[in-house]
């Protein structure tokens, strides 16, 4: 199929960064997620809709929905199919090769649609969203495990990131296994895992105690480095016990570095994911409306929802970083040299009115309309979250 005039760019630029993708894998990716952006949606006869304009509705309806097929269910059967673990860590790169920073917070947590469909996701988190770059699409209630298929997809992204980056993998209660903490270390990253209120630990020189005993009233934050579990889980670490006075009950979190390196409020950060999984679902590309159920096509369709995000939000960054400066964003054509406000983090102010990834939306439809995409744009983290003021925070020095 022909392509637009006005997709031209945007095929140029999934093929700078996913060189490997066939020249027919490329033209479909660029129709799905310039139509994505066009309609606001990533639904299949919403983005036929707004491709419709160039063509036949039913016609590119079905070029769309052949391009999630394997190759021998397409109506001309053929070899070629998409692997998408194989744009795993090209995606990754994609993002770093925009990243304005030597750090890097992941989360990695589970979303359904419906009864029928879990998808294992890893994320990039960023300015309140988090943007999808390795993902696992399983069939929801029944029997198996994720660990397997977790600790593939890290290593998949492992090769992405340079050995001088400081990599933080954020997860919650329901990812302890000892098996991710150790894949997450073997790659030089390091796990801030959450865990139940109930385990226990020794602080160096002192005795066991659950981890909640480490912290009496809301407003406080422990800190230490000893010995967490007992007999054969037995593992070294630091933990962390932070009550913030909004919170039922303390955060337990271990992480494998330093009391004196850890950031108490860095794990506020997981809740982007949550965002993130808004932006893929309700607020954004609609997600959750769609009716395919087959795992390998749904995980070619999160390909197209992750360069989408990703595009809106460098898009957007571009946008925000220009409005915080009084700028029009055409004028600001480059990163700017001081770091954004921290609007994005649940502990800090001012919020963010319109999001990022809104801003992109908005202005990608126009540049893509006047077939004129920018040619710089950036990806400009904010500062790692800093705990409140009023935080009171003791760090366990052994005797």
């Amino acid at each position: 199929m022909r392509l637009p005039r006005e997709c031209y760019q945007m095929r140029k630029t999934i093929e700078t960064h996913l060189p490997h993708l066939s020249q027919p894998q490329l033209t479909g990716l660029a129709l799905w997620v310039c139509g994505t952006i066009w309609a606001g949606s990533a639904c299949q006869n919403a983005v036929a809709a707004a491709l419709s304009f160039w063509g036949n509705w039913n016609r590119q309806r079905q070029y769309l929905r052949e391009w999630l097929y394997d190759g021998s269910d397409r109506a001309r059967p053929c070899r070629t199919e998409l692997d998408v673990s194989l744009c795993f860590a090209p995606l990754l790169k994609w993002v770093l090769s925009w990243w304005c920073s030597n750090r890097l917070a992941l989360a990695i947590d589970p979303t359904l649609k419906g009864d029928d469909t879990a998808a294992i996701v890893i994320s990039v988190l960023y300015r309140g969203c988090a943007i999808p770059v390795a993902w696992r699409i399983l069939p929801a209630k029944r029997p198996g495990g994720w660990m397997d298929p977790i600790v593939e997809l890290l290593g998949a992204l492992a090769p992405a990131v340079p050995g001088e980056m400081t990599v933080i993998v954020l997860c919650d209660r329901g990812l302890t296994s000892p098996k991710l903490w150790r894949q997450i270390q073997a790659q030089g990253w390091h796990p801030y895992v959450r865990y139940p209120k109930n385990i226990t630990f020794c602080a160096e020189g002192d005795q066991r105690l659950p981890a909640q005993a480490f912290v009496s009233r809301p407003d406080t934050a422990w800190v230490g480095s000893g010995t967490a579990f007992s007999g054969a889980r037995k593992r070294r670490c630091t933990l962390l016990v932070v009550w913030h006075a909004d919170q039922l009950e303390p955060w337990i979190i271990l992480t494998d570095q330093p009391p004196e390196t850890v950031g108490v409020s860095w794990y506020a950060l997981r809740f982007w994911i949550e965002l993130g999984f808004k932006a893929i679902k309700s607020l954004g590309w609609q997600w959750h409306k769609t009716r395919r159920t087959d795992p390998a096509r749904i995980s070619r369709h999160w390909l197209v929802l992750s360069v989408a995000t990703l595009l809106a939000l460098a898009y957007g960054t571009r946008v925000e970083d220009a409005n915080d400066r009084k700028l029009a964003p055409s004028n600001l054509r480059a990163p700017p040299k001081t770091p954004p406000p921290q609007y994005g983090c649940r502990y800090h102010r001012p919020v963010r009115t319109v999001s990022v990834i809104r801003y992109g939306v908005g202005w990608l439809r126009r540049l893509l309309y006047q077939g004129r995409l920018w040619r710089r744009v950036w990806l400009l983290p904010e500062p790692w979250p800093e705990p409140k003021s009023q935080l009171h925070i003791t760090c366990h020095s052994p005797p």
